[in-house]
């Protein structure tokens, strides 16, 4: 369903890379390392940045948030079904294609949908959820920025979670792996291999965050939680319809985006986060399976 959880997976504790992704990662980490450090020392790890974070004017139902979570998975869960029944009969890269592309229309009805009720229940619609043209190229640097913090704390925190699973259930210890990464990794067709890669680098982060940071983190704002709570309980959503394993991985770089989204206003911010990331993990997953 998600991607990130398995992009981090399989590009970060697969074996085999050469030299030059070996360098390029040990460069980001440190990177991201000193950003971390300089963004903790001089902002009191953003303890007291949120305090005048502007509140998104709206008078958006309390229902739609878990309506659309809800009306997501099951309509994800009944088209799972339906898909594996009307291509049986086909090869197995028709099935995948037909599958991930019904998904794929599913993200973009709900898209749709939401932007509909942006439009209708924000003060100043579609700039006052976040989504403005204004500022875009400051909004991609700062997205690369945000990246680079968020990186080493997330593929450490996931290190973490495979040695003490290694040390408590030994050789037999193993992290799922997302099926639609295994067909962007295996599958010879190029052009359902292109289309995962659209999938998880555009879709899935541009519906996830119309979600989770646009409509959840928006509604526990509504009801009268702080920014910072807002940003945690948003995270702890989005982190545990995940893998319980990936939880803390996933939990810092919500957290990240939740942030990222809280001070500057914009949401095109936290969704060109969640791109870049995704768009990272699969040029290392690629990179060390020698796919490309």
């Amino acid at each position: 369903m998600f991607f990130v959880n398995n992009l981090l997976l399989t590009g970060l504790l697969g074996y085999g890379y050469n030299i030059y992704i070996s360098a390029a990662m040990f460069i980001l980490v440190a990177a991201g390392l000193a950003l971390f450090a300089y963004w903790a020392t001089t902002r009191e790890f953003g303890s007291k940045e949120l305090d005048r974070a502007v509140f998104r004017y709206n008078s958006m139902p309390y229902y739609i948030p878990a309506a659309v979570v809800c009306g997501w998975l099951g309509m994800y869960m009944v088209a799972a079904d339906m898909s594996r029944e009307l291509t049986e009969h086909l090869p197995k890269w028709e099935q995948e294609f037909i599958t991930y592309l019904i998904i794929a229309l599913i993200d973009v009805v709900l898209i749709v949908f939401i932007l509909g009720a942006v439009r209708k229940y924000f003060a100043a619609g579609l700039a006052g959820f976040g989504l403005r043209k204004k500022g875009i190229l400051k909004d991609i640097g700062a997205a690369a920025l945000v990246f680079l913090t968020v990186w080493p704390l997330a593929t450490g925190s996931l290190r973490l979670v495979a040695m003490f699973g290694t040390i408590i259930k030994g050789a037999e210890f193993h992290m799922q792996q997302n099926e639609g990464l295994v067909v962007i990794l295996e599958g010879d067709q190029i052009g359902l291999r292109i289309f995962m890669i659209f999938f998880a680098a555009v879709i899935t982060p541009v519906f996830e965050e119309l979600v989770f940071r646009g409509l959840v983190q928006t509604y526990f704002r509504n009801i009268g939680y702080s920014p910072w709570r807002s940003i945690f309980m948003a995270s702890v959503i989005f982190s545990l319809l995940h893998p319980l394993m990936h939880l803390p991985a996933l939990l810092i770089l919500s957290i990240a985006m939740g942030y990222a989204y809280e001070k500057s206003g914009s949401l095109l911010r936290a969704i060109f986060v969640h791109c870049i990331f995704n768009s990272v993990m699969i040029t290392f997953a690629l990179l060390g399976s020698k796919a490309i």
